[in-house]
């Protein structure tokens, strides 16, 4: 697989007065940054925590997608779960920092990362010769981590929504665009360029898509999620028809700091023609994953049109 290459440069516009508040929020990420690692995850477990208490919209809509979730689930556990879903926002802040400054950035020193890593099954990365990969991940909060933990073991691209802001799209595929000692690359794919997936796939490149939040333009169909219909999007089917790719879901934990990542087996016959039963099989491996580990989901995205 060839060296992929970055697309995004700076531009001295992004100096300019109007991006100046970005620049203090980014600037408030890099102080956090030089913390010690614990001290880090304190400081991310205490963002959330004050998240909790001054974004009361987003978190109305999360409780309401628990409830929603876990009908039989009492409300004091939902409570619990709830806040534990704001404080793991706010690690993935802390998340973010290590992704822009961590010490894969710099080849010359030891890493460090690598003893938090631990990696379940491997070996079915290198199952299927001649073919890209489709790693499936859905909207943890660990979304981050997921991606510096593949990009340790394999080159890939990552699909993203172009931001509107051009600086918060300069800094959002800076941090996920790296190279490790290996040679392993990683370089963001805009998720409306449908045909340099197709074309990365049939030259048996990698790819990362995270295809399970609401999704209400053409094509979109309603498939059952938690046992209630949910805007999809069925076009993972045919990027994955189109570029002869398998597909394989990837699941990551956090425990502490402590992160376990999980890459299953390409799933068999998919796609199977049939792009609702192919949705709603990943909505079960999705909500089989969600149900041991609740509050490291994204509850605050409106999935069902709430």
């Amino acid at each position: 697989m060839s060296k992929l290459k970055p697309t995004q440069k700076f531009k001295l516009q992004f100096l300019c007065p109007k991006y100046w508040g970005i620049w203090l929020g980014f600037l408030l990420l890099r102080l956090i940054s030089f913390l010690p690692r614990t001290l880090k995850f304190f400081t991310g477990k205490k963002i959330g925590q004050l998240l909790y208490y001054i974004a009361p919209s987003r978190k109305s809509l999360a409780r309401k997608n628990l409830q929603l979730s876990f009908p039989d689930t009492a409300e004091e556990q939902i409570e619990i779960i709830l806040k534990e879903h704001f404080e793991s926002l706010g690690i993935s802040l802390i998340e973010t920092t290590i992704n822009l400054w961590g010490s894969h950035r710099h080849p010359h020193k030891k890493n460090e990362k690598m003893p938090f890593f631990t990696f379940h099954g491997l070996e079915n990365l290198q199952k299927y010769p001649g073919q890209g990969l489709l790693f499936v991940v859905p909207h943890f909060t660990t979304i981050e981590t997921t991606g510096l933990m593949l990009s340790h073991v394999t080159p890939f691209r990552p699909i993203y929504r172009q931001h509107d802001n051009p600086l918060m799209e300069y800094l959002i595929t800076k941090s996920r665009t790296s190279t490790q000692d290996s040679g392993q690359s990683v370089v963001p794919l805009a998720n409306t360029n449908t045909r340099a997936m197709i074309k990365a796939l049939k030259d048996n490149e990698n790819i990362m898509i995270l295809p399970d939040q609401r999704y209400r333009a053409k094509g979109s169909i309603k498939v059952p999620f938690f046992g209630v219909d949910a805007p999809s999007n069925p076009g993972i089917c045919k990027l994955a028809k189109l570029g002869n790719a398998k597909v394989l879901p990837v699941f990551t934990k956090r425990a502490e700091q402590h992160y376990e990542i999980t890459i299953l087996p390409g799933l068999d016959n998919f796609p199977s023609g049939d792009d609702y039963s192919d949705i709603l099989r990943l909505h079960q491996l999705y909500e089989a994953e969600i149900k041991t580990n609740p509050a490291q989901y994204l509850w605050t995205h409106n999935r069902w049109d709430l």
